[in-house]
């Protein structure tokens, strides 16, 4: 199965070049879906703060934008945990192939396009879960932020906030940033 990446997406290239270029890379194979598992990566960076819920007044959804700086594809993981448990058992991963100098968007759940357009949605879809995420990736040159999307009504019309999360290098510790 080929991942699809629709001309009517915010993140759809809208010059010729880059439009060509994803033609390119869609017919060569490049945007097979991901395995879970079975790829090589490392686990690159920690999102500090995961929330993702849709069962108040108030609900969430964490997003993971991702850049990839990398000269060729790379294969991206990004895995929530839960918060109070260790990295060894994620309750949901999304994955995406990320051609050289794209920014993909990684989500816990999903959302209206209105609000952002999520590219790679966790699998399963996090509906009461609160933690952290780990960022990995094949290629090390990526550059990653994070933000928590606070929406009310059924289908999230309603935006209340959006906060940034912290985002730390896998292993490091934050100096107080």
């Amino acid at each position: 199965m080929t991942i699809e990446i629709s001309s009517k997406s915010a993140k759809y290239p809208t010059d010729p070049r880059g439009q060509k270029r994803l033609r390119q890379l869609t017919e060569l194979g490049e945007f097979d879906e991901l395995p879970l598992a079975g790829i090589p990566s490392t686990a690159r960076y920690l999102v500090t703060y995961m929330n993702s819920q849709t069962g108040g007044r108030v609900r969430s959804s964490t997003v993971v934008s991702v850049t990839n700086q990398s000269d060729r594809i790379n294969r991206v993981f990004v895995s929530f945990f839960k918060g109070f448990s260790d990295d060894s058992m994620a309750v949901g991963v999304a994955a995406f192939p990320i051609p050289a100098h794209y920014t993909i968007d990684f989500s816990s759940r999903d959302l209206p396009g209105e609000l952002t357009t999520c590219n790679a949605i966790c699998s399963p879809e996090l509906v009461f879960d609160e933690g952290r995420a780990i960022v990995s990736s094949m290629w090390p040159e990526i550059g990653v932020s994070s933000r928590v999307y606070y929406t009310a009504g059924d289908r999230d019309e309603d935006l209340l906030s959006i906060t940034d999360s912290n985002i730390v290098v896998y292993g490091k510790y934050n100096q107080g940033d």
